[in-house]
């Protein structure tokens, strides 16, 4: 009986090991945006931008396909700051952006369950909202909304005429 315990936990472990993403699934949603947002602030910072695959799969499938989708409506905004996905308007490369706390952050019309993310860019403070959702059992950004008011879904909303 003890043999086959060992065998169990070493299976477990070899698994474990063999699908680092598994171990997101089980994640409280605010160490998942801890995590994620570290993870992105230090790619910034070193100026490594991801690739298009890992980037599209941290973002919930509704989300994704607007992200994906045509974007008629591009031509006619402003060429003004352009929007970093994470940190929001007029965050360009090398801009450092230092990631200050990440909480829980409870509200909106039924309980919808957000997490806020306190950031420093160029040495301003940055407030942002990040709603987590499942999708699969693993968490997924189904939408970021920054301090100026606008929600990542809402910007590609706009700009694909969906």
């Amino acid at each position: 009986m003890r043999q086959l315990s060992t065998r169990r936990q070493a299976i477990g472990l070899l698994l474990a090991a063999a699908l680092p993403a598994a171990a997101w699934a089980d994640e409280d949603m605010v160490e998942f945006v801890r995590r994620l947002y570290a993870r992105e602030v230090e790619m910034h910072n070193a100026r490594t931008p991801p690739a298009n695959d890992e980037f599209y799969a941290l973002f919930a499938r509704d989300l994704r396909a607007l992200m994906q989708a045509p974007r008629p409506g591009l031509a006619r905004e402003p060429s003004g700051p352009l929007l970093h996905a994470f940190f929001g308007w007029g965050v360009l490369p090398g801009q450092p952006v230092r990631l200050d706390k990440v909480t829980s952050a409870f509200g909106g019309t039924g309980g919808l369950k957000l997490v806020r993310v306190d950031l420093v860019v160029r040495g301003v403070p940055r407030q942002i909202l990040v709603r987590p959702a499942r999708e699969h059992g693993l968490w997924k950004i189904a939408d970021i909304s920054y301090d100026n008011g606008e929600a990542l879904a809402a910007y590609y909303r706009r700009i694909t005429a969906r």
